[in-house]
């Protein structure tokens, strides 16, 4: 009885752990002034180099460094497999004032290849002339930057209801479809596009909605929030 009590726990735990797989990038494990080209998942928007981040510790949200994306910045992280299930994405942003000299864009694609196709469910934009945070895809609420220091960028997203909300430095920006202009209900990519500004990243984590994990009776296990740490 024992045994079969066993072989059921382990079941029901195997059993979710593709829906579970996370992924979270805090660049603790490059070396300062790596270009991130095909390193750590990450590369330039259809593969340029010229266009990929760089590791960096001149600015941290935690641990040493942080991603720079510079005035030709358009780096990306595809993904492949998010097609279902609750997921928080989140990111932390560092943008400063006098940097901002065009309007920078935090994307999320749900079709990406290097390319094409593709297909865009979020598009972020940081507008200078207005110092406010639009949605270019839904109707937006008043939002303004926070330059000058770190902060959170965060997803909501439920694909197996084509729902998401998005949220900045704490206040809620927009809700809506997620794939709002059709394609794939699928997480497929982070594209960070500077468009001419100066832009530093740190501590990405896509991990589970903690709804999703109490559905499943796995709320204690730890996923969510975990932080890759130097070794």
């Amino acid at each position: 009885m024992k045994k079969a009590i066993l072989a059921a726990v382990a079941a029901i735990a195997i059993a979710p752990a593709a829906a579970l797989a996370q992924w979270s990038d805090g660049f603790e494990t490059y070396d300062n002034g790596q270009l991130l080209d095909n390193v750590g998942g990450w590369a330039g928007w259809d593969n340029s180099s010229g266009a990929a981040g760089t590791a960096t510790n001149e600015y941290a949200h935690s641990g040493n460094q942080s991603v720079y994306v510079g005035p030709a910045g358009d780096a990306v992280h595809p993904f492949s497999g998010y097609t279902s299930g609750q997921w928080s994405l989140t990111a932390w942003m560092l943008l400063f004032q006098n940097n901002h000299t065009a309007d920078t864009y935090f994307i999320v694609n749900n079709i990406y290849n290097h390319g094409g196709p593709y297909q865009w469910a979020i598009q972020m934009q940081f507008d200078t002339a207005t110092g406010r945070v639009l949605d270019d895809y839904r109707t937006e609420n008043a939002v303004n930057i926070a330059y000058d220091r770190w902060a959170e960028i965060r997803f909501d997203i439920d694909l197996d209801a084509n729902t998401q909300s998005t949220w900045y430095d704490g206040q809620l920006l927009s809700t809506g479809t997620w794939a709002v202009r059709g394609g794939d209900v699928a997480i497929a990519n982070i594209d960070l596009y500077t468009n001419g500004a100066t832009v530093y990243y740190d501590d990405f984590n896509l991990v589970p909605a903690p709804g999703a994990l109490a559905l499943l009776g796995l709320g204690g296990i730890g996923f969510v929030g975990r932080r890759r740490r130097r070794a």
